[in-house]
């Protein structure tokens, strides 16, 4: 069996999956997933340490988020969402998530928008708005694009491969 022989019956085996998806699909994005996840517990883990150990590696605590929420809510926040990540990330590992479709569309609806937000967070705060601190948080920003590049990668996985229901 010739290589270009393995990629079509992969293929034709993808499409005849209705509720699984193959591993070679779903692996595609696992990497991707879990290095959005790392980027992310950096960010998590990096600004508790800012305040604990006083080094020029780390910025200082105050630069690691834009002042919206108090610490202990941010931190608990953070980690509910790090959860989520991580359950997500393992149904990809392990190739047991189903795609959909309407979760896809509605998924990077809000993640396009998200990250477009946050983009501009950040260019506004780099330039006009520096002066303002929580579009001169350029940290807080960046993760953003974290998160939101998650859910691109999360909705581009079941818009591309749920059904689309008929129309």
């Amino acid at each position: 069996m010739h290589e270009s022989d393995t990629v079509l019956c992969a293929v034709i085996l993808s499409m005849s999956l209705p509720a699984q998806t193959s591993d070679i699909i779903t692996r595609r994005y696992v990497p991707w997933l879990w290095l959005m996840i790392g980027l992310f517990t950096i960010r998590v883990i990096a600004q508790p340490c800012s305040l604990l150990f006083k080094t020029k590696i780390l910025p200082p605590f105050e630069s690691w988020h834009g002042a919206v929420l108090p610490y202990p809510v941010l931190l608990l926040t953070q980690l509910l969402i790090l959860a989520w990540l991580v359950l997500t990330a393992r149904q990809f590992t392990n190739g047991s998530v189903s795609p959909n479709h309407r979760l896809g569309v509605n998924i990077l609806i809000f993640a396009c928008i998200y990250f477009t937000l946050m983009l501009v967070r950040l260019v506004l705060g780099l330039t006009i708005l520096s002066d303002h601190r929580w579009f001169a948080s350029a940290l807080p920003a960046f993760f953003h694009l974290v998160l939101a590049s998650f859910l691109l990668l999360y909705g581009h996985f079941h818009f591309k491969y749920g059904k689309e229901s008929a129309r």
